[in-house]
Parts: structure tokens; sequence; C-alpha cells
């Protein structure tokens, strides 16, 4: 989405709003590994998920994913 909510204060540049669903935001936010992000998911549909990444983010993404099965086993889930 790109309209006046998302220009700069002197309306110039534009920015994109991007309108995520919340499973494929939860999907990225795993991907940065940021410690904020990481109470913001659900386990077992992110992991789906992580598997059709692109293949650039691959290594990240399985990252993501060891993480993501540790957590679980951790949890006791």
């Amino acid at each position: 989405m790109q309209n006046a909510n998302t220009a700069a204060p002197g309306g110039e540049p534009r920015f994109t709003g991007w309108c995520l669903d919340k499973e494929d935001l939860c999907a990225a936010k795993l991907v940065a590994l940021r410690e904020k992000d990481r109470n913001f998911v659900d386990a077992d549909l992110i992991a789906s998920r992580l598997h059709t990444i692109p293949r650039e983010h691959v290594v990240a993404g399985e990252s993501a994913l060891t993480w993501l099965k540790a957590s679980l086993n951790s949890s006791g889930c």
C-alpha cells in the first residue's frame, strides 16, 4: 500500500507499506532472530512456513527453524 500516510513528512518519498498476514510476519520475525520477536509465534504454523522461504534466505530460515525446535523442546511442547 502506498498513500499519503506512507509518505515522508514532506510528501516525498512515498514508502511502501506491506500488508502481511500474521503468520508471514511471524516467519519474518523468526528469520531475523531478534530476541524481542521470539514470543510472537505459532510454532507449528511458522515451522511449516519456514520451509517455503526463498532460496537466498535458506540459511537464515534453517537457523530460525533450529531455534524454534530447540525452544519447543525446552518448553515441553
